[in-house]
């Protein structure tokens, strides 16, 4: 979220990215324009490696004047695909047999109520540590 001193500019976000904070120069995904103050969500899920660190940083901009967010890191992972040493996987949920409903005992079975080990998505995922980098995937 950002302010502008003229509230009648419409702002406009831009996500960039790199595989190092020195190298943030792809342009990523952009906002529409809103208004100053208004919370903004921008999420940057094409061009980007399994098992890879990216540092991002975000430019607000109302068409003269743009400033530019501090950097943030974070990693990607690989999801169900090979990626040196380390995998996700994600077993079928044994508690509510992968659909995210648990019977109701107290009803023998003619309700149900959401899956809380797997979160109703019925699946569990666990997580591996990748043998090149010792990291959790």
């Amino acid at each position: 979220m950002a302010t502008d001193a003229d509230e009648n500019d419409m702002l406009t976000y831009t996500l960039w990215y790199g595989t190092s904070a020195d190298s943030i120069t792809t342009k990523g995904k952009s906002s529409n324009p809103t208004k100053p103050g208004q919370s903004v969500t921008i999420e940057q899920n094409e061009g980007l490696s399994n098992d890879t660190r990216y540092w991002f940083k975000v430019v607000v901009s109302d068409g003269v004047d743009e400033v530019t967010s501090g950097e943030c890191n974070e990693s990607t992972y690989c999801k169900g695909e090979y990626c040196e040493g380390g995998h996700f996987t994600y077993p079928t949920c044994k508690m509510c047999l992968s659909n995210g409903k648990v019977l109701c005992a107290s009803c023998n079975g003619k309700g149900s109520q959401s899956c809380s080990k797997c979160s109703h998505s019925g699946y569990i995922e666990t997580k591996k540590t990748c043998e090149s980098c010792n990291r959790f995937r």
